[in-house]
């Protein structure tokens, strides 16, 4: 079952597995902005939704649960994102060109790339997906 969670520590225990891939990010802090999204499941995995502007979000993937287990419950999330967000229209990823397994999470969600981009740590793919393209994938 996945559920939307404002719990600080919940989202600092999930982030605190990939701490020192991470910097400048306060759980806290983030957590207080209710623009911000982070959803849940019953395994530990979640995922961070950040509002970037109006209807744009930044999403970041945190899970336990690994292959087909882990694709399963990111089409979950992703799912309870768009539903219970009416306002999002867009999610967009930076994900590190090193980050194999990412990147290929991104593709089994059919995110779009829109090229490399250069970012304080590194290069990164630039993925996009919109509501509506979800839509037609999931129908």
């Amino acid at each position: 079952m996945n559920y939307r969670t404002t719990s600080y520590t919940e989202i600092e225990a999930a982030v605190s597995r990939y701490a020192a891939e991470i910097t400048g990010f306060d759980p806290s802090d983030w957590s207080n902005n209710l623009d911000n999204w982070a959803l849940s499941n019953d395994n530990g995995d979640i995922a961070l939704f950040e509002q970037e502007y109006a209807g744009v979000y930044s999403g970041h993937y945190f899970f336990l649960s690994r292959g087909k287990e882990a694709v399963k419950a990111a089409k979950s999330l992703l799912k309870s994102f768009w539903t219970m967000n009416e306002d999002a229209k867009v999610i967009r990823g930076l994900t590190p060109l090193e980050n194999l397994g990412a990147r290929w999470m991104n593709r089994q969600l059919k995110f779009k790339s829109y090229g490399v981009v250069k970012t304080p740590v590194g290069p990164c793919e630039l993925v996009i997906l919109t509501k509506e393209e979800w839509r037609i994938n999931n129908e």
